[in-house]
C-alpha cells in the first residue's frame, strides 16, 4: 500500500475522497496493542488493515541506533516489568537488571530506600483519596518517618508520571497488587530493545504508514475510517491511539456517547522526558545500576552501557525542564560531584510528540471506573491501548498487549 502524504488541510468532501475496498477490520494505530490485535485477527482469517499516522511502526515503543553510539536506545518503553506472559511470549532472553543503587555523592543506597518502598504496602487505600492525602494521613504517618515519606512521594510521582496531589490511591494500590502477581519487583530488558518485538508482531500485516486518521464514523452495517486522502470501510474498527491523542481531538468521532467522552476527559496522560548521555569514559562506579540525583531537575539515571546513562524526569519534573540536555548534565554532575562533558546527548520528550502527547496514562482520584468505560465498545467501534487496561496493568507494554488481545476477541465474537 503506498504511503499517503501528510497534508494539513483537513478532510476533503466525501465526493472528492476515494472510497477503498471494504475489509473486515480497520485498526487505527500501529503500537503494541494495535499490532497484536491485528495479528490475532489475521490469524483468525479476517482481512485487516492497520492505519498508522507515523512513518514507522511501534508507537511509544521505538528503538533507534544513533551514529557513534555503541548500543541501541529505546526512546520510549524500555523495561520489562515483572514476568508477564503476554510479553514473554514475544521476547526471548530477558534478564533481570543488575547493579547497585547509588544516591547523590555516589553513596550506596541503604536499607532506608527498600524499607520506604516496602511500607507503601501500608498506604491506606480503602477510601478513595489522592496519593498525597494518603501519604499524609495520620495512620500512615505513625508507621513512617518524614524522610521515608519524601522518598515514597518521589518514587510514586516519578514511576507513575503522575501528580500525587491528583492521582488515585485506589488505582495505585490496584497496580501494586497486579504487579505483585507477576513478580513486578523484577525489572529486565529485551536484549535488543523493543524493535525486534515490533517487527515480529507486524510480520505479514497490511499496514498503511503516514496515514493519519481524521474521522471514525458508523453507518448502517459498516464503519468508515477517513484519512486525508481516502475513506476505508470495514465491518468493525479498533482504535488504539494514545489517550493524549483522544483528548486532543485529533480524530473526530461524531457518534461518541457522553459516557465515552467523559472517560476520555477524566483520565490523564503522564509527561516523561528521557535523556541519553554518552561519555568517552565512565564517571561512575562499575557496578552502578541506578543513580538517584535527589533534588535535581533530572532526578534519576540508570546505566545503559559502560560509557552511557539514561536520565529520566517524569510528572511535574518533566514539565519543569526547559533545556533537558543541559539540565541532565548538570543534575548528573551534581550527583557525581564532578564536572562532566558528554560526547553526545539524545533527548526524547514524549509530551511534545503530537502523536502521543505524553508517555503513558494514569488515573486521577475518582476516575478508576473510567478505564473500563474507555475500553467499552461503542457500536462497531472498539478501543484498546494501555489506557484501556482496567485490571492494574495500565502504563505498561504488557498491559497494552493484554488490551489488544481482549479487543481482538471482542471483535471476533461480534463478527
Amino acid at each position: 500500500m503506498p504511503k499517503a502524504a501528510c497534508e494539513r488541510k483537513g478532510l476533503a468532501s466525501d465526493s472528492s475522497r476515494r472510497i477503498l475496498s471494504r475489509v473486515d477490520v480497520i485498526v487505527v494505530g500501529a503500537g503494541m496493542a494495535g499490532l497484536l490485535a491485528a495479528r490475532e485477527l489475521s490469524r483468525a482469517g479476517k482481512q485487516v488493515l492497520v492505519l498508522e499516522a507515523r512513518d514507522r511502526l511501534g508507537g511509544r515503543t521505538h528503538t533507534i541506533h544513533p551514529d557513534g553510539w555503541p548500543i541501541h536506545l529505546d526512546t520510549g518503553a524500555e523495561f520489562v516489568h515483572g514476568r508477564p506472559k503476554e510479553l514473554l511470549e514475544l521476547v526471548r532472553g530477558v534478564r533481570d537488571l543488575g547493579g547497585r543503587h547509588y544516591q547523590t555523592g555516589v553513596i550506596p543506597v541503604g536499607g532506608e530506600w527498600s524499607e520506604a518502598l516496602e511500607k507503601l504496602g501500608d498506604l491506606p487505600s480503602r477510601r478513595e483519596q489522592t496519593v498525597q492525602a494518603a501519604l499524609s494521613s495520620r495512620s500512615f504517618r505513625k508507621k513512617t518517618t518524614e524522610s521515608e515519606r519524601e522518598l515514597q512521594a518521589e518514587y510514586l510521582e516519578g514511576f507513575n508520571a503522575a501528580r500525587i496531589d491528583r492521582a488515585s490511591v485506589k488505582a495505585i494500590a490496584q497496580q501494586t497488587e497486579a504487579a505483585d502477581q507477576i513478580e513486578g519487583e523484577r525489572i529486565g530488558k529485551p536484549p535488543r530493545g523493543y524493535g525486534p518485538v515490533v517487527a515480529k508482531l507486524a510480520r505479514g500485516l497490511q499496514v498503511g504508514l503516514d496515514s493519519p486518521v481524521r474521522e471514525v464514523r458508523q453507518a448502517r452495517g459498516f464503519v468508515e475510517v477517513a484519512t486525508e486522502r481516502a475513506v476505508f470501510r470495514a465491518e468493525r474498527a479498533l482504535v488504539t491511539v494514545p489517550l493524549g491523542v483522544l483528548q486532543a481531538g485529533s480524530i473526530r468521532f461524531p457518534q461518541l456517547p457522553s459516557w465515552k467522552r467523559e472517560a476520555i476527559r477524566k483520565l490523564a496522560m503522564g509527561p516523561v522526558v528521557k535523556i541519553a548521555l554518552l561519555f568517552d569514559e565512565p564517571h561512575w562506579p562499575r557496578n552502578l545500576g541506578f543513580l538517584h540525583a535527589r533534588g535535581q531537575a533530572v532526578p534519576i539515571f540508570w546505566k545503559l552501557h559502560a560509557r552511557a546513562l539514561m536520565g529520566w524526569a517524569a510528572g511535574r519534573a518533566a514539565l519543569k525542564l526547559k533545556d533537558p540536555a543541559k539540565e541532565a548534565v548538570r543534575s548528573l554532575a551534581a550527583a557525581l560531584g564532578r564536572k562532566l562533558k558528554p560526547r553526545d546527548v539524545v533527548v526524547f520528550d514524549w509530551q511534545q510528540d503530537d502523536l502521543s502527547r505524553g508517555a503513558y496514562s494514569w488515573v486521577p482520584v475518582g476516575a478508576l471506573s473510567q478505564q473500563k468505560a474507555l475500553a467499552k465498545p461503542v457500536g462497531r467501534i472498539h478501543f484498546a491501548g494501555e489506557a484501556t487496561e482496567f485490571n492494574g496493568h495500565c502504563a505498561t507494554v504488557h498491559g497494552a498487549l493484554m488490551t489488544g488481545r481482549r479487543a481482538a476477541r471482542e471483535i471476533l465474537t461480534a463478527l
